[in-house]
């Protein structure tokens, strides 16, 4: 798989985050009802999600908007695409269409509110993405994001992606830089990166998150089935690979094993403002 080309990196594993939506969803369900309160949604409101994925919060919203709203779930990726479109096929106020968040095709001042939910953080240049929500934000319009914080707060990811390095399924340094997961996760610097895009009332808060698994195997697959790039590299592993980063993440998430399998931590980062 080509690894230039996230967009089919993420849409190669669309059918993985369909069939785990639930379990996905399950580790940070604190953060994304302080996302959804934060954006206050009102009935009437036109609301567009970038990078969706499966479209997962396309019910709540538009429960939230109402008959009267709107709702455009959207993602760089045509495989999630297909997939929100799909699982929202029954909800008349909600419609799908695949947007870069770092060129939205849609005119000034089209929604009330944008929310993304671990999406901005893979946008080349986040400055860029922010400007754009700013620019198709109505007046007094909401923004709300979650992203990862850093990479020393959050081992789920970690213990899988540097087991991957270690045994050559992956290369590169740590995925701190543009575009990468970690890539937002200094909260000071994302609360400038926001206010720079010309929001005000910003505030970036902090949630805990946790990944529970039976054993190291199921957090490993699970992991590396979502993560799109990682998901490359995991796709051409010999067996004699998998056992060897299985052993790898298996030593680095021993801190973590419990009597009911694993718990492994994580933090996220919520901003919000306003236009």
């Amino acid at each position: 798989m080509d690894l230039s080309d996230p967009a089919r990196a993420w849409s190669a594993v669309a059918p993985a985050w369909d069939a785990d939506v639930a379990e996905v969803d399950d580790h940070a369900v604190e953060a994304t009802a302080a996302l959804v309160d934060c954006v206050a949604v009102q009935p009437g409101d036109r609301l567009l999600e970038l990078a969706a994925g499966p479209g997962s919060l396309g019910s709540t919203w538009s429960r939230l908007v109402g008959a009267t709203g709107s709702i455009l779930l959207s993602d760089v990726a045509d495989g999630m695409v297909q997939v929100a479109g799909r699982r929202n096929a029954q909800l008349d106020n909600v419609t799908v269409a695949r947007i870069d968040a770092s060129a939205i095709d849609r005119p000034d001042g089209s929604f009330d509110v944008v929310a993304s939910r671990m999406g901005l953080m893979f946008a080349p240049d986040p400055s860029v993405a922010f400007g754009e929500i700013h620019r198709v934000l109505a007046p007094g319009g909401r923004v709300g994001a979650l992203t990862w914080a850093g990479i020393e707060h959050n081992p789920w990811m970690t213990c899988v992606g540097m087991a991957a390095m270690i045994n050559g399924l992956v290369s590169g340094g740590p995925p701190v830089g543009p575009g990468s997961i970690f890539s937002l996760g200094d909260p000071d610097e994302l609360d400038a990166l926001v206010k720079g895009a010309g929001f005000v009332d910003v505030k970036v808060e902090e949630f805990s998150v946790t990944f529970r698994a039976d054993n190291i195997d199921a957090h490993v697959r699970r992991v590396s089935s979502l993560a799109g790039p990682l998901a490359a590299g995991f796709e051409t592993a010999s067996p004699h690979q998998w056992e060897a980063v299985r052993r790898t993440a298996a030593d680095l998430a021993a801190p973590y094993a419990t009597g009911d399998g694993l718990v492994i931590p994580g933090r996220a980062l919520l901003v919000t403002g306003r236009v």
